[in-house]
């Protein structure tokens, strides 16, 4: 495993450990929208796949809940 992959996954493993504590007041759709503006805006990925790669990406995420 590279270690951008490790980094990868750590940060996944704490974005839903984070969503799935109740203490958190921010519904998971709020964080979801959030994060895809982001991903389509200037400062997310800079291609046209690589955004569309991320979107799914962050879909299969959300599935998750």
């Amino acid at each position: 495993m590279s270690q951008q992959q490790a980094q990868i996954d750590a940060l996944e493993h704490l974005l839903i450990g984070l969503l799935k504590t109740s203490a958190i007041s921010v519904p998971h759709s709020v964080v979801f929208e959030k994060a895809e503006a982001s991903l389509m805006s200037e400062d997310g990925p800079p291609g046209t796949t690589e955004k569309t790669a991320a979107r799914q990406y962050l879909e299969h995420l959300k599935q998750q809940f």
